[in-house]
């Protein structure tokens, strides 16, 4: 097989939404990741499922049964995305968010919000696919997506 990189490519040419991942309920053990491996899996019963690198160092805070919550984001949020990206330290200073009914953070400006638990962990690979039961949901802009192309921002 050809090299990493050349798969890294090929990879980025498929769009996607991007979102943050969060999970915590407690202030000291909040975590938020930006994702873009996100996808629906089913409507009976309603799944959904993300994949974590197996070196994520948070990978142990999705436990089966701990609730999660997805933030589909908007165009306005790409600088969210950023932070939720990068340094772990500081992700949250400085974030304003709510908490949903699962007592997980949220953030209201997104697109949306799909709240849900852990229901199942599946390593392959150098990652591990989390799949999740939405428990709740909720639609709050109608805005621009927030869109990942070829290694960059993109929107519609």
């Amino acid at each position: 097989m050809k090299n990493k990189q050349n798969l890294t490519s090929v990879f980025s040419l498929f769009s996607t939404g991007v979102t943050i991942i969060t999970n915590g309920t407690s202030k000291k053990k909040y975590f938020g990741c930006t994702v873009n491996s996100f996808t629906s899996l089913s409507l009976d019963p309603p799944q959904f499922l993300f994949c974590l690198g197996t070196e994520n160092e948070n990978l142990k805070s999705f436990k089966i049964k701990s609730p999660v919550n997805v933030n589909i984001l908007s165009k306005s949020q790409e600088n969210l995305s950023n932070k939720f990206a990068g340094d772990l330290l500081n992700r949250w200073n400085g974030v304003s968010f709510s908490i949903a009914k699962n007592k997980v953070p949220f953030f209201r400006n997104s697109l949306g919000l799909i709240e849900s638990y852990v229901e199942k962990k599946v390593k392959s690979g150098d990652h591990t696919i989390i799949i999740c039961r939405i428990t709740n949901f909720e639609i709050f802009k109608h805005k621009k997506p927030l869109i990942y192309f070829k290694s960059k921002y993109r929107s519609i």
